[in-house]
């Protein structure tokens, strides 16, 4: 199989560092980034730590899927006020989401030796990747306008 990828670390903004200047704005994106990325870092060291990023055993695939869920479980506990941010976050926790059922679909099909279902769940998780990126960016740009 080929490498697995994984979602994308949200980028600390330079406007979030203004302490004076806070409004619920943000201090909504930094609960989000901040949260987020804790969960991401735990994720991409994961993947890396397992062959390189071969996830080809059933265990670390069950394990990737129990890192996106909790990553969804996380944005789901956010209590965010910011309309923009929450409509936005619950698109990221929905696509967090999609690839903890894909991380699965892997796990499922090579515990029962079927590569061809293991790579088809693998390229419904890059669908999501791509997606992801264009969330990310919306993320990112409502943050840095404060």
């Amino acid at each position: 199989m080929r490498r697995f990828c994984h979602l994308r670390s949200f980028a600390l903004l330079a406007a979030l560092a203004c302490v004076a200047c806070r409004g619920q704005r943000s201090r909504d994106c930094e609960v989000f980034v901040t949260s987020v990325n804790s969960v991401l870092s735990e994720i991409d060291r994961h993947i890396m730590h397992v062959d390189g990023g071969e996830m080809t055993n059933v265990g670390d695939m069950r394990r990737l899927a129990t890192l996106y869920l909790t990553l969804a479980d996380r944005i789901e506990r956010m209590h965010l006020s910011t309309p923009e941010l929450v409509g936005e976050s619950q698109s990221y926790r929905d696509m967090v989401r999609t690839a903890a059922r894909a991380a699965n679909q892997v796990a499922d099909a090579l515990a029962a030796e079927d590569l061809e279902k293991a790579l088809a769940a693998q390229n419904q998780f890059s669908a999501v990747v791509e997606q992801e990126d264009r969330v990310v960016q919306r993320i990112n740009s409502f943050c840095a306008a404060q």
